[in-house]
């Protein structure tokens, strides 16, 4: 096989994956986790059941892909606004977060409750979303917007600790309001991250 033909194998590789999981996340969203079936999801993305498990074993590993592809996203997110001080970012970013769970309706709460179950949390210190919050903290310290007095480590550490807990509150727990609790521990690890002054 030549290199264009496996380039060409890869793109349609990568292409049938990509949606499988836009396949599976909207019929989650539509009918929830538990309600959608490998094929359904293999009729809505036009592969075959056994594309479906060419790429994914099993349905946890499709859930955890997903899971892992949404973190991804959170790192466009946040770099769309590079150019605001690093807490206005980090507000604004918890509270655009809310607002998109909140519209996403109650099945993804089942979506969301189901992907931390799969993968943790999936925001170790290996993890995509922690070297996305890293990568802000480094730029505010470096920008005085931030606090040096604890290493940038201990500081991702922190906001994905507490992304994470909203989150699994908001999975678990029915009548905590997602807009409330992140906008809230947004404006308090602004508060606990602005430098000396």
């Amino acid at each position: 096989m030549t290199s264009v033909e496996g380039t060409r194998h890869d793109r349609r590789r990568e292409a049938s994956r990509a949606r499988i999981l836009e396949a599976a996340l909207d019929l989650f969203r539509t009918q929830g986790l538990e309600a959608t079936t490998i094929e359904q999801i293999c009729a809505r993305a036009d592969v075959a059941n056994r594309t479906f498990f060419n790429h994914f074993p099993t349905r946890r590993d499709m859930v955890r892909a997903l899971a892992d592809a949404r973190m991804r996203n959170l790192h466009d997110v946040l770099a769309e606004r590079h150019d605001e001080p690093a807490p206005d970012r980090l507000i604004r970013f918890f509270d655009d977060l809310a607002d998109h769970l909140e519209r996403s309706g109650e099945t993804y709460r089942e979506v969301i409750g189901a992907m931390i179950a799969e993968t943790g949390t999936g925001a170790d210190r290996g993890s995509d979303v922690y070297a996305t919050f890293l990568e802000l903290v480094k730029a505010g310290v470096a920008a005085a917007e931030i606090t040096d007095r604890h290493p940038p480590e201990t500081l991702a550490d922190v906001i994905v600790g507490s992304l994470v807990g909203g989150l699994v509150n908001w999975s678990a727990d029915q009548t905590y309001s997602i807009r409330t609790g992140l906008h809230d521990v947004a404006v308090a690890l602004a508060d606990l991250l602005a430098p000396d002054t």
